[in-house]
């Protein structure tokens, strides 16, 4: 059965998939005492192919930008579960960061990333 994370996600119509393999060398994640860290994702959906391809301010919008990071943080809940096993093991999160690529005019980044955001506030 699923925790109340889980089904706060689902609520709002997503169902964590397998988080993808790692594109380099890298480890997923990492747990040290009580913290988790998770390596950074990609913007993937669930079908494996990326949500948004470009840079924004340069043929991405802030909406396409916004569902990318949206994206990857649905990744990084999957990884969440794959390391913990539930994520209602989770207490706070610590740090959420994101890199944007973007034209070198693009000030809007935060407005991406708040699609990260937004979905871990929710």
């Amino acid at each position: 059965m699923a925790g109340t994370v889980e089904q706060k996600l689902a609520s709002q119509g997503i169902t964590l998939h397998e988080p993808p393999n790692p594109v380099a060398n890298y480890v997923p994640f990492v747990r040290s005492g009580n913290l988790l860290f998770v390596s950074g994702q990609v913007c993937l959906g669930a079908d494996g192919k990326l949500i948004a391809k470009g840079k924004l301010g340069a043929g991405v919008t802030i909406e396409q930008g916004n569902a990318a990071a949206r994206g990857c943080a649905i990744n990084l809940l999957a990884q969440v579960k794959a390391a913990l096993g539930d994520l209602d093991k989770v207490a706070r999160v610590v740090r959420l960061g994101g890199f944007v690529n973007s034209a070198p005019d693009f000030l809007d980044g935060p407005k991406v990333l708040n699609g990260a955001s937004d979905l871990m506030v929710a």
